[in-house]
């Protein structure tokens, strides 16, 4: 038999597999107990649950049309970006409207073909805090530290650990300057985070990643792909060819390149043709995710 493909874009096929609907399943009972001990968990577009709005009743009525209005506009576009009416929930997936299928991908692609987690584990969650796949990663008894630049995501992240009693930290800090100690990590993991850095600190991630894990560790990360552009953070919406990741040969330049990690599994990376996103501002687009695993260089 030919080499396993790993390092590909998404497939809603995998979570069909046995074992996928086992892990969406879990999961998805999982995010349901969650849900119900009411914990800031992020949805797919990284919002927090909204608080229940308190108060004189007048005094918020104009507030609370505003806020109804800005909720309306940005649910039109979290609906058409995860595909419109074309979107296909699975039936397994209790809480879809805030962690459609394709995160449930992400995870359990990771999971399954990432590094099997231990308790004596450390573990760097590069970008997600406060996001069911940290939550997930904590479950398992390992040590976790969640880095973020959302100082709310931080905080949100500090207090699911105090209600859960998981180890589990979450910090403001930048994944292109990490604040930790040479070889601290047994692993780690970035999820659609990347796509947010331009081509410049892509690099300067993978190399701040590979000095904080202890040779050998294994780095698996998701990112959108085959997108018009990228949403870089705090920058806007950027379509400058050197930042796209569109092509088998835009991922091996910003991922599988690095002098600092050799790739896991397949190269090249392998585009399956099928996409389930569509660009908001332009519906003509569609684009997927990916994923791709690196070891760092002993």
């Amino acid at each position: 038999m030919g080499e396993a493909l790993i390092n590909k874009s998404m497939d809603r096929d995998d979570l069909l597999s046995e074992s996928g609907r086992r892990f969406v399943s879990q999961l998805s009972e999982f995010a349901q107990a969650l849900e119900e001990r009411q914990l800031p968990v992020t949805s797919w577009y990284g919002a927090l649950p909204e608080k229940e709005l308190v108060g004189p009743v007048p005094r918020l009525r104009g507030s609370l049309r505003q806020w109804l209005r800005r909720l309306r506009r940005a649910g039109e576009v979290e609906r058409i970006n995860r595909g419109g009416d074309a979107y296909e929930p699975l039936d397994e997936v209790a809480s879809d409207d805030r962690h459609p299928w394709f995160l449930y991908w992400e995870a359990y692609w990771v999971m399954t073909h990432g590094p099997r987690l231990e308790q004596r584990h450390q573990v760097l969650d590069a970008g997600g805090t406060a996001s069911l796949f940290s939550c997930q990663l904590a479950s398992h008894g390992a040590c976790v530290r969640s880095v973020d630049l959302n100082e709310r995501l931080v905080a949100a992240g500090n207090e699911i650990t105090s209600e859960m009693g998981w180890n589990m930290s979450s910090h403001y800090m930048d994944i292109t300057d990490l604040d930790f100690e040479d070889a601290a990590f047994d692993c780690a993991y970035s999820i659609c985070v990347f796509e947010h850095l331009d081509a410049a600190d892509r690099q300067k991630a993978l190399r701040e990643i590979a000095r904080v894990l202890k040779p050998g560790g294994r780095l698996s990360l998701t990112f959108d792909y085959r997108g018009p552009g990228v949403n870089l953070g705090g920058a806007g919406f950027d379509y400058s060819p050197e930042n796209l990741i569109r092509t088998p040969d835009d991922v091996s330049r910003h991922f599988m390149s690095s002098d600092e990690f050799e790739v896991v599994g397949n190269t090249p990376f392998h585009d399956n043709g099928k996409s389930y996103l569509i660009w908001p501002s332009d519906r003509s687009q569609q684009y997927t995710f990916g994923a791709v695993f690196l070891r760092k260089r002993s």
